[in-house]
Parts: C-alpha cells; structure tokens; sequence
C-alpha cells in the first residue's frame, strides 16, 4: 500500500484520473483521494486539484447524459475531499476535521428541516414507489408500516450516511498520508478521536430528549449524532484494543457485526460507548500504556 500512495503523490494526474474515475460509483474513494491530495501539497493546490477534478466530473456528465444529481454529487465529492484535507492540514489535527464534518452535517439537516418540514414533497412519489414494490413482494404490513415513517427522519437518515461517507473518506486520506511520512501516526490519532464537550453537550440533549419527546427537528438529528458517538465508541475500543494488546480478531469480529442484521445494536452498543466516554473518559486508565 505504501508503494501504491507514494507513487500516487509522485504522479498528481493519475491521483485525479483515478478519483474522477471512481467518483460515479464509490465517491466516497474520491473525496479520500482529495483528502490525502490537499493533506500533502496544501490548501490551494488541494483545492486546484478538487477543481480539476470535478471539472472532469462534469464534462463525463455532459459527455455520458447524466443528470444535475449526479453532476452535483460528483462536483460536491472532490471539493468535501479537500475541504477535508484543508482543515487537516491547517489544523493538524484528525479530530477537529471529524468535529468539522458533524457540524457541517447538523447545519444541513436543521436548515432542511426549515425549508421543507414536510419531507414528502420531496420524496413522495420515490416512497410510494417503494413501498408498492415491498406489497407486491408480500411484505409483511410491520415492514410496510416502517418504511412509510422513513419520510419523517429522512433528512437525519441522509445526513447520517453522507456524515459517515465524509468520515471514512478522512480516515483514508490521512491514513495514506501517515503511511509516507509518519508511519503509525493515524493510529494514534485516531485512539484519541471525541466529539468534545462543544459538540457533545448539545449530541447528548439530543439523544436524551429524541427519548422522550417526538419533533421533528429533534428525531432526525437523532441519527447524526448516534453516528458521531459511534465513530468515538470505535476509537474507544481500538484504544483498548492497542493498550490491551487484544487479540485483532476481536476488532475484525466487530466489524463483521457492523455488516451483519445486529447492525443496529453493534451501532447502538458502540454509540453507548462513546457517549460515556465523552462524559467519564473511558480512555484514562490507559494514559500510561498509550
């Protein structure tokens, strides 16, 4: 892996020929490459570089006849890959970037939730279609019943796979970076990855009052930030895990289960997790060992 990013960085042109290739079916690949792009050669030649390559985005789309969605993506995908890069590379620091792209992801999801308070407008006749073709299927009416309440947590829903789409795409670039200057030095950042108090005080509200009362606003933040407290809930077991020296099957055993039909409680164990460590700092005992 290392030869392959090393000669990555030594060829920018083949960096952006790759993430405008991969941008249509995994953009979550390209923003990565952007990250690790802006991360080495700076802010500007990052941003040069998202330009390009979204530029590149846009003529396949002219090109090829897709539509503004995909065009919007694609241009969307390579400047959140170096906006990425740019805080990391200014700051210095992975968690403020992760901070970063919860905040963004929160912003979007309240100012949605203003605009449209009826998310069927958007949706409707998506959903609809959805739903017709689980009854044709036969699914069960519990089943039916679920997904038509999709449209009230919608724009969460969203938020939460893009927010997790930006996160995984920073740990790649910065983990492609460390491999060429600082070897091991990911790891250790992201053992120390939180939300912090700033961010976690309101994700706590959040959660406690998504418990108890049912708005709107409140329900589809619920899902945001039990993904941001979950990223923290797999720092925290990776720093246990490092300390500890466990066995590292057992962190492959636990990402299996982040696939398997227990992804909802892996994801809610794990979400528990971090936001008891953004409160008591599970990571304590372990000052020493790390």
């Amino acid at each position: 892996m290392t030869a392959f990013v090393q000669w990555l960085l030594r060829r920018r042109y083949a960096l952006l020929i790759l993430a405008i290739a991969v941008a249509p079916m995994v953009p979550m690949l390209a923003a990565a490459l952007l990250t690790f792009e802006t991360i080495r050669r700076g802010p500007y030649q990052g941003l040069v570089s998202a330009a390009i390559a979204a530029t590149g985005v846009l003529v396949i789309g002219v090109v090829v006849g897709t539509n503004a969605m995909f065009n919007m993506v694609g241009v969307a995908t390579m400047l959140s890959g170096a906006a990425l890069g740019a805080i990391v590379s200014t700051t210095q620091s992975l968690a403020l970037a992760f901070q970063a792209s919860l905040l963004l992801c929160i912003a979007c999801v309240v100012v949605a939730v203003l605009i449209w308070p009826d998310a069927n407008a958007l949706i409707g006749p998506q959903l609809d279609a959805v739903l017709d073709m689980f009854r044709s299927s036969g699914a069960a009416p519990e089943q039916i019943e679920a997904l038509s309440q999709l449209s009230e947590v919608f724009f969460g829903l969203s938020a939460a796979v893009v927010f997790a789409q930006l996160v995984v795409a920073l740990f790649l670039g910065c983990w492609w970076s460390s491999l060429v200057t600082a070897p091991g030095k990911f790891g250790a950042d992201f053992r120390t990855l939180r939300l912090g108090r700033i961010l976690g005080i309101p994700a706590t509200f959040v959660m406690a009052v998504s418990l108890f009362l049912d708005v709107r606003l409140v329900q589809n933040l619920f899902p945001l930030v039990l993904f941001g407290f979950c990223f923290q809930g797999l720092a925290v077991t990776h720093a246990w895990a490092h300390a500890k020296r466990w066995n590292p099957a057992l962190l492959l055993v636990m990402y299996l289960l982040l696939v398997s039909p227990m992804t909802a409680v892996v994801i809610l164990a794990l979400s528990s997790m971090g936001l008891t460590d953004n409160w008591i700092n599970l990571r304590s005992p372990l000052r020493t060992a790390t």
